[in-house]
């Protein structure tokens, strides 16, 4: 079942569309990468950025794909246990994540061995073990939060823009009107403590936020949202 679900979230022309964007951003962000001083962690690293910003959109468009397509009838009367398909779904859109990141990661590393041999031999292992690490979690949490806007509002135009769009709009208008709450339901908290992880409980400054924000991100923005639409797709009357 897992399988079918993998292979749903790309037998789209939009989602093969999507994944090509993914991987040519990919190559740009690498080429950029790569006019300074040849870095191997700077090189797969930036590789990587377009993940969390795309793969939303295909995980939305796959949580909504039977219901926009008017194919729930099908699915639901050939698996009954609705969990049972949701669960799939989630376990797909984290080995999407996972083998994408792969082969991203393994391509832009062989060009980098072959083009900065002596660079790559220089390489901080463990420097770049965590950047790879913050990253694929960033676009792992970033494709679930797809799912579960796809799950809550099952309309994939809605589920992408509220994905994209609401979040950050959101952050402008509370960080704007209440500055003291505004890092707590920040929907990009979350992400930018991955980015620069501290054991700090409140955030500290502009570029240094806490643990007990980057929680409260997640949960806001991507436990809730996923619950709430779990318990939608178990109930919701099938057409």
């Amino acid at each position: 079942m897992t399988y079918i679900e993998l292979r749903k979230c790309v037998d789209t022309k939009s989602a093969l569309v999507l994944l090509a964007v993914i991987f040519v951003l990919a190559a740009g962000f690498a080429v950029l990468a790569s006019t300074g001083e040849p870095d191997l962690n700077s090189f797969v690293g930036s590789a990587l950025i377009p993940l969390p910003f795309l793969l939303p959109v295909i995980s939305a468009l796959s949580a909504t794909s039977d219901w926009s397509q008017r194919a729930t009838v099908t699915t639901f009367s050939l698996v009954p246990r609705r969990s049972r398909i949701l669960v799939a779904r989630l376990t797909a859109t984290v080995l999407l994540v996972l083998l994408l990141a792969s082969a991203i990661v393994v391509t832009t590393m062989a060009i980098f061995v072959v083009m900065h041999p002596a660079a790559f031999q220089a390489t901080d292992w463990a420097e770049f073990a965590k950047t790879l690490w913050s990253i694929l979690v960033l676009a792992i949490t970033a494709a679930l939060t797809g799912v579960a806007m796809g799950y809550l509002l099952l309309i994939p135009a809605l589920a992408i823009s509220v994905t994209l769009l609401v979040p950050v709009a959101y952050d402008v208008f509370i960080s704007l009107r209440f500055p003291d709450v505004g890092p707590w339901i920040s929907s990009l908290a979350f992400s930018q403590w991955l980015l620069k992880p501290n054991l700090d409980w409140e955030s500290s400054g502009l570029e240094t936020v806490g643990i007990g924000p980057a929680l409260s991100s997640l949960l806001l923005w991507t436990v809730l949202p996923l619950a709430a639409g779990w318990v939608r797709q178990l109930r919701k009357e099938v057409k």
